[in-house]
């Protein structure tokens, strides 16, 4: 990708504090382990691993006048993410994530708090439209409101890359899908986007179809235990993860959407894009931190080189 491009992430960055346990976990019970806390957000990792990645990354986030969250945004700087167009001097709490995994690193529950998002409104995205407009791609995480993400919908004109972020925030999509470019829900999400449980192959193909057939071009639907799920209109492959020594789960989804928006402005096809996020998401969970600092682009092709995943196709899509 032309180092003079650009590409807009619209989303979320918070405080993230993670509990570690040393041993499988005691629920109602005090747990011996260890507490970090970094700096994390759907939108924010994802605009972070682009950067790392090599691509020149915008985000568009909002942030409290506090001291966690000055530093927050003084290290999107520092990592090289343009934040001009962030709402950084608000008289609120920044965004806090909070997160318990068990002791193989998966993460077992949850809690975010990420109400100051709400500032980016269909107004403020009007404001930033030819910022917006003259990028390769824009990204979006669910942490927005309903009516933004139904505003940028309507006055984007390049390629718009959804990562669903959750079940809760995945309701702001559901039924709105018709203009996606990109959509990146896991197991779960696709089955409440498409209202079809997913325990099979079959199944898999079925909600990556009503995906496409609800207007998305292209779907990865990732299962972390098995790798990703990609559609489009030519065919529907699963293609195995990656081997990895997990240390931590949290952030690899954040890092494969990046890694799918890299290589597909790359010109991959999906299948090769799919690689890529699964061999940048086994990077991402081989380190305690959220982003691996080893990342860059020289590993991540590396890595994509390292290993020949099983790909598998399911079915030829047709109109049926």
């Amino acid at each position: 990708m032309d180092r003079e491009k650009y590409v807009v992430v619209i989303g979320a960055s918070n405080i993230d504090i993670g509990g570690h346990p040393h041993r499988p976990l005691i629920f109602a019970d005090s747990n011996p382990g260890r507490i970090t806390v970094s700096f994390g957000g759907v939108g924010r990792n994802i605009a972070h691993n682009l950067s790392k990645l090599g691509v020149n990354t915008k985000l568009i986030t909002a942030a409290g006048n506090d001291v966690l969250g000055r530093e927050m945004m003084q290290q999107c700087i520092n990592a090289g993410i343009d934040i001009e167009y962030s709402i950084t001097d608000l008289d609120e709490k920044s965004s806090m994530y909070l997160y318990i995994n068990d002791e193989k690193g998966e993460m077992s529950v949850a809690v975010s708090h990420v109400d100051i998002i709400n500032v980016i409104t269909p107004e403020y995205i009007d404001s930033v439209e030819s910022v917006i407009n003259n990028a390769a791609a824009v990204v979006m995480d669910c942490n927005v409101s309903h009516d933004t993400f139904i505003h940028l919908k309507e006055i984007c004109r390049v390629p718009l890359y959804v990562d669903t972020v959750s079940i809760t925030h995945a309701e702001k999509i559901k039924g709105y899908l018709e203009g996606i470019n990109t959509l990146k829900p896991n197991r779960y999400e696709a089955e409440y986007l498409t209202d079809i449980k997913i325990e099979n192959p079959e199944d898999y193909y079925e909600a990556a179809r009503s995906l496409i057939d609800q207007g998305v071009e292209n779907v990865y639907i990732s299962d972390e235990s098995k790798g990703i799920l990609a559609a489009d209109r030519n065919g529907i492959y699963k293609i195995r993860r990656y081997p990895a020594h997990v240390i931590s789960t949290t952030g690899a989804g954040d890092s494969a959407m990046a890694a799918i928006v890299w290589a597909s402005l790359n010109g991959r096809n999906i299948c090769d894009t799919a690689k890529a996020a699964n061999a940048v998401a086994a990077i991402t969970i081989e380190v305690n931190e959220t982003i691996n600092p080893h990342l860059n682009n020289e590993s991540a092709v590396e890595r994509i080189k390292s290993y020949d995943p099983v790909v598998e196709q399911i079915k030829e899509y047709d109109d049926e």
